[in-house]
């Protein structure tokens, strides 16, 4: 068993899925809050959601948006343009963590929480250059990646955190964490328990997570299908579970030495610090990277070239205390090579749609990424291999201004390659066209054109023609709910659904022609509607007789 010191405190990090409000006004003690307007950002401005992001921020609440990574596409789960690769994922991702320092970064946003993380080596490297790029792109953003289960040990650098329990009170008991967990400072892990009745459990999932060395925790009654739409009422109590005796805090580290410096990255080493389980790095005065375990050194990346830095080092104990900032030093990063590269060659559009276009250029030999720029403010850092990418959340009608920039590995810039002037269609017809179903043997079909694009396709379907039972919405009572690759029952009132086991629903989204199918059941002639959110407008079919 993994094991802390019993003085160990606990920062509350909060998924706060629910609009500011009352029960925003109460999360000035945590230490994490994730704002989820509409899984993700949204389009659109909310002021009420700038002015919690601002309260909380200016009562030391580090406030991350959410955004979703769709495990890469590794479980059928599509983007909003129907697409499944890792370039796709990481090409939304990122458009979605700029939208939220577009919208929120001058409020105090903190960072990203970027959600349904894969947990296999197979995927690290992109989620590493995902964490990267968002960092550079937002020098001093904190991230947390969450698989929501343990992860290998290739993720032990991806991050500031890694969420690595999700699951209810009951499973909590008997879970154990990953081994390569062990010595690891507990500010890099967050568990959620949900399902946790009564204070009692609380008070005792409490101490499982000081004793599985898990930093930051949330405990809940609350339970799917949303276990995060409220506070529990034993809030105040966990509040106090979660301090620690020990105030102390860690002793003041020395200055950082740089055992190598790179055009573009500097690797430091400091003296250790006795107690201390983590270090946090500062540059130019902002925290830019921490530690992954109590070894005290670490690389910082994406910086200037051939420029001067003032670098300190914070220490941090098991109790979560931290040390005053180090002394600092000044270290410059090594001149760039001469030569820049190219600038991208041809830079085109390969599909222009009514809210989105698919960019491509020619390969530059020497580059190492590439920046990807609309109307002047730089929204995608992508990978050497990636050549063409969807943009999406454009507004039918629009004109964008699309530029494409080479960097290689020194830090040089190409020329940037543009602009390239591109007019999104206006739609033609309603957003959801052509909704049918139909019953064939043991399964049934659904079909709907959507000439927008949406983050959630849903498909209601009221089996039993009876409004007063299941979900009550636009005139039907849904007891089934299809939302995108998943498929779910209503239980008991409200938003409550259960997954219903079995292969995912989702037949085909080629050319935004929404396919799904599933078991018939006892289902006879039976009524459904077709409804899109989020990226667009929100739309709703006629309902569909199905029979």
């Amino acid at each position: 068993m993994l094991a802390v010191s019993v003085a160990s405190g606990q920062g509350i990090a909060v998924p706060a899925y629910f609009y500011p409000g009352p029960l925003w006004d109460q999360l000035d003690q945590a230490s994490v809050v994730v704002a989820n307007p509409f899984s993700g950002p949204g389009k659109d401005f909310d002021p009420n959601y700038a002015a919690a992001i601002r309260r909380a921020r200016d009562k030391g609440v580090t406030v991350l948006g959410y955004v979703a990574t769709g495990y890469l596409g590794s479980t059928g789960r599509a983007t909003r343009l129907g697409e499944t690769t890792d370039a796709a994922w990481l090409a939304q991702a990122q458009q979605d963590v700029a939208t939220w320092y577009r919208l929120y970064g001058e409020h105090g946003l903190g960072g990203v929480f970027l959600d349904e993380v894969q947990n296999v080596c197979q995927h690290a490297g992109t989620y590493r250059w995902l964490d990267r790029s968002v960092k550079s792109l937002n020098r001093g953003a904190f991230t947390v990646i969450n698989p929501g289960i343990g992860t290998e040990e290739c993720y032990a650098d991806i991050g500031d955190v890694s969420l690595t329990f999700e699951g209810t009170y009951e499973t909590y008991r008997t879970w154990q964490p990953p081994d390569w967990h062990r010595g690891r400072d507990p500010r890099r892990f967050w568990h959620l328990v949900h399902a946790t009745s009564t204070a009692e459990q609380m008070a005792e999932a409490m101490r499982l997570g000081k004793e599985r060395g898990a930093g930051f925790i949330y405990v809940t009654p609350d339970v799917l299908a949303n276990p995060w739409d409220t506070l529990p009422d034993y809030w105040e109590s966990e509040l106090a579970a979660a301090r620690s005796t020990d105030t102390r805090p860690p002793g003041r580290p020395l200055a950082p030495v740089a055992l190598s410096r790179g055009s573009t990255s500097l690797t430091l080493a400091w003296p250790p610090v006795r107690d201390a389980v983590g270090y946090d790095v500062y540059v130019d005065g902002v925290r830019v990277t921490g530690t992954a375990g109590r070894t005290p050194a670490a690389t910082v990346r994406d910086l200037p070239p051939g420029a001067r830095h003032t670098v300190a080092v914070r220490a941090r104990d098991a109790a979560g205390n931290t040390s005053e900032l180090g002394r600092a030093v000044q270290i410059s990063t090594r001149a760039a090579d001469p030569a820049a590269p190219a600038s991208p060659a041809n830079l085109r559009p390969t599909q222009v749609k009514v809210a989105s276009v698919r960019l491509a250029w020619d390969a530059v030999p020497d580059a190492a990424s590439y920046d990807v720029a609309l109307d002047g403010r730089t929204l995608l850092r992508l990978p050497a291999g990636t050549t063409e990418i969807p943009v999406s959340g454009l507004t039918p009608g629009g004109t964008y201004a699309f530029t494409v920039t080479a960097r290689d590995a020194s830090g040089n810039l190409s020329p940037a390659a543009g602009p390239l002037t591109v007019t999104t269609p206006l739609p033609s017809g309603e957003p959801i066209t052509d909704a049918s179903g139909s019953i064939e043997g043991d399964t049934v079909t659904y079909r709907a054109q959507y000439t927008l694009p949406f983050d959630f396709h849903h498909v209601y379907v009221d089996v039993d023609a009876d409004a007063a039972t299941g979900f009550g919405v636009q005139g039907i009572g849904a007891d089934y709910l299809i939302e995108n690759g998943w498929y779910y029952r209503h239980t008991g009132t409200g938003w409550n659904w259960t997954p219903v086991e079995g292969p995912s629903p989702l037949v085909s989204s080629a050319d935004d022609l929404y396919v799904w199918r599933v078991p018939r059941g006892d289902a006879g002639p039976h009524r459904v509607l077709f409804h899109g959110s989020g990226s667009s407008p929100e739309a709703y079919s006629a309902i569909v007789e199905v029979g």
